[in-house]
């Protein structure tokens, strides 16, 4: 009895204390955390609860040991010249929430002290349980066992998604299929591969609808409930340029490979738009400066909710036609790519001239209906196969003729039926004075053309596409007739 007396007190005082931590003291790690603040500036380290006693410094380079968390001050012990010290500071400081959940490691994943990547700080082993705390950029905060304890970190949200979180699931319903990408930026600008380029590297943008296959995308569900994005134009994918992981990391078309930068996770965020969202590093499709804009960039950037990250996926199909060849067909996407491009008022100056001619024009006298042709097919590889290399209509006219692959219109004696790029020839006045490429087969005997060098209500000279005008009708006398290239 006088044994049991001896430890009764001590029983009573651990009991008082247990019901302490209880009634709101701050929660005790279960065991040694360790980390590094969140900034890479010193920290103030106070001695009291409130703050406002200092006391010390926290160096980014310090490694310090949590004691317990609130929602407003940590406990930490930190090292000093001689030893360490303990003391107080915002949690703020070293944490991005207080709470969270715990999920199971798939695979091994590298941690790092900060949201940057910088510094490594050891990995997390599979089937370790992982606490997931608060996101920053592209990085995630977690709590993760090691020996002797636990640590704070950050791991690449991409790594977070693909090997701690449950696999993907598809908010979005969406079916494989074809759909052109609209943004919500502006419903009149579409997801659109620049210059209908068919090379690996080709970049991707923004520009006004035009329902050419280089702003139409196949999209296919994957195995790992990912999906490739593919353009119908040039059958290449969807990709990160480089699998970078900052914000700003180019958004391009290359050969699939099945690698993380090929994949995208597509998700529903309401009124109809979805966002995309990489595998290789978390970040969304994102329109720059949220401009809607032709030619605006569209790149890689952690999620903001902005309508710059929200996109319209309207069900499309493919514009090829049966009697066109793809080579063809290929040559009136580029071109449809470059229309609205032109000069000031009629001064010539533009890229086209500038290839033909190898220098920049200004002035009256180098017309670019027919260079414009001809430098389109330079960047389609058929140059001097398909088309000439001239300004003068005359001369293709001409050329065409020669190897026979020329046949009138209509109106001047012929019967037959233009179809994707074949070159259309102008005729007034006893003189050839115009061309444009055929893009589709008439329809209601209207062609369907893509043209440079037209003059436009502002006084500038641009490329245009024509769908319905009555001059250029399959039996008008302005039709001269068509260049059927052996493309």
């Amino acid at each position: 009895m006088k044994k049991e007396k001896r430890f009764l007190p001590w029983m009573i005082c651990f009991v008082l204390l247990a019901a302490g931590f209880c009634l709101g003291y701050p929660t005790k790690a279960s065991a040694a955390v360790k980390c590094f603040t969140v900034g890479t500036a010193n920290v103030q380290v106070y001695s009291n609860t409130g703050l406002s006693k200092k006391y010390g410094t926290i160096y980014p380079s310090d490694e310090i040991t949590v004691k317990a968390v609130t929602d407003r001050y940590c406990k930490v012990t930190y090292p000093i010249a001689r030893g360490t010290k303990t003391g107080y500071i915002s949690t703020n400081q070293i944490l991005t929430k207080t709470i969270g959940s715990s999920y199971t490691s798939r695979a091994k994943i590298t941690t790092y002290r900060r949201a940057n990547g910088n510094q490594s700080y050891g990995y997390i082993a599979k089937g370790d349980s992982v606490k997931v705390l608060g996101a920053s950029g592209s990085y995630t905060q977690i709590k993760y066992p090691v020996s002797g304890g636990y640590k704070y970190a950050f791991i690449r949200t991409a790594d977070l998604n693909t090997y701690i979180l449950p696999g993907v699931i598809n908010t979005g319903g969406i079916s494989n299929g074809t759909y052109q990408l609209v943004s919500a930026v502006n419903n009149r600008f579409v997801m659109d591969v620049n210059g209908a380029s068919l090379a690996d590297g080709g970049n991707v943008q923004l520009y006004e609808n035009n329902g050419s296959n280089a702003q139409k995308f196949q999209i296919t569900r994957q195995s790992d409930g990912y999906y490739t994005i593919s353009s119908v134009n040039s059958g290449k994918v969807l990709d990160c340029a480089g699998a970078g992981r900052i914000n700003g990391t180019n958004i391009q078309q290359y050969t699939s490979n099945a690698t993380a930068a090929q994949r995208w996770k597509i998700t529903s965020v309401g009124n109809g738009y979805y966002t995309l969202t990489c595998k290789c590093n978390g970040l969304v499709a994102d329109v720059s400066g949220g401009i809607g804009a032709n030619w605006t960039n569209i790149h890689m950037y952690a999620a903001n909710g902005t309508a710059a990250q929200k996109w319209k996926l309207v069900s499309t199909t493919a514009s090829y036609t049966s009697n066109s060849s793809t080579t063809g067909q290929r040559m009136a996407e580029y071109q449809l790519s470059q229309v609205g491009i032109g000069d000031y008022r009629g001064n010539n100056n533009v890229k086209y001239n500038s290839w033909y001619y190898g220098r920049t024009i200004s002035g009256s006298g180098y017309p670019w209906c027919m260079a414009f042709q001809s430098y389109c097919a330079n960047q389609l590889g058929v140059l001097g196969k398909a088309v000439p290399k001239t300004a003068s209509c005359a001369v293709a006219v001409n050329w065409y003729k020669n190897r026979g692959q020329f046949q009138y219109s209509r109106y001047y004696g012929g019967s037959y039926t233009p179809k994707a790029g074949d070159l259309v020839f102008y005729y007034s006045k006893g003189s050839f004075c115009h061309v444009g490429l055929v893009t589709a087969p008439p329809v209601n005997g209207y062609l369907q053309t893509v043209e440079g060098n037209v003059e436009c209500s502002d006084g500038s000279y641009k490329v245009v596409k024509f769908t319905r005008n009555s001059k250029r009708t399959i039996n008008n006398s302005y039709v001269y007739g068509y260049g059927t290239p052996a493309y």
